[in-house]
């Protein structure tokens, strides 16, 4: 494992710890090497289900859809977040099973128990434009361990994003692997859907959860959970999540923004927008998914 500074034009810096061709962010527990050996040594629990997501794409959101699915109750969940690279492996196997467990890995990091016993599987992905956006935010609120508030502006930010691997390398590489993972374990039970979907249509996609899950179907319940986990009332709810707030520089959720799409129209600027038009047209060779800025 290697510590790398990047550094924008305006020479403020991102941390990441470099390992098996993969930027990570810093909050990965200790040698990041030995965490994810241990990680693929997880004992699987009946009932697992995991997330998997490029950061921004909806995980916190879909956790919450998935967390009410698993208990049949449209209850929220206010317990801090257990993403597989950040938690210890002893807390991970002392949760109650079935568990709902989020990463932003590598398929080949993923637990190999878990591949092996054919756990289901839900990677979203969403527009690459709106997770800059996201992400950049995060960055500038996120206030703990090593990640203490990125302090580039959006401009310096943006230049990173588009032209550096930052945490889990970039949105093509990361999207792509999955796609790939998919295509070759076909026997896999691996749902991919989409962010602007879920916005566009969250009933239809918590059902389409639920079938692939094989949990509650009562149409009374599933309409409840897409009534609690619209976006505007989640990130309400999780506004007084205090073991969340208490990880940004603001007293804020930083997980939650607006929860828009084409939100980026906001932010690039007509250059910014052509220049990345660029950068996504020679990279989605291989990445066959409809990919949606705008709804």
């Amino acid at each position: 494992m290697e510590i790398r500074r990047i550094e924008d034009r305006g020479g403020k810096e991102i941390l990441t710890k470099y390992y098996d061709g993969i930027h990570f962010p810093p909050i990965v527990i200790g040698n990041v090497k030995d965490h994810l050996e241990a990680l693929r040594n997880l004992k699987h629990k009946n009932g697992d289900v995991i997330i998997d997501t490029f950061p921004k794409s909806g995980t916190h959101w879909t956790y919450e859809i998935l967390h009410m699915l698993q208990n049949g109750k449209a209850d929220y969940n206010m317990n801090p977040s257990m993403i597989l690279e950040f938690e210890s492996i002893d807390t991970l196997d002392n949760l109650d099973g079935p568990r709902t467990l989020k990463s932003h890995l590598y398929p080949k990091h993923i637990p190999k128990s878990l591949i092996d016993k054919k756990c289901k599987i839900i990677h979203i992905y969403r527009n690459p434009k709106d997770v800059a956006v996201s992400m950049h935010s995060f960055m500038s609120r996120i206030n703990v361990g090593d990640m203490k508030g990125y302090k580039g502006t959006w401009e310096h930010f943006f230049d990173l994003f588009v032209t550096k691997p930052l945490a889990y390398n970039t949105w093509f590489q990361h999207v792509k692997s999955w796609l790939d993972f998919k295509k070759t374990n076909p026997d896999l039970p691996i749902l991919i859907m989409s962010y602007e979907d879920m916005k566009k249509d969250l009933r239809g996609c918590v059902q389409k959860m639920a079938e692939h899950l094989g949990a509650k179907q009562d149409p009374e319940f599933l309409d409840e959970v897409a009534s609690k986990c619209q976006f505007s009332a989640m990130s309400k709810a999780q506004s007084s999540n205090n073991k969340e707030t208490s990880m940004s520089r603001d007293g804020s959720n930083p997980f939650y923004r607006k929860g828009d799409v084409g939100d980026w129209k906001n932010w690039l600027t007509v250059a910014q927008n052509e220049m990345y038009d660029k950068v996504i047209e020679e990279n989605m060779a291989g990445i066959d998914l409809e990919v949606k800025y705008t709804l």
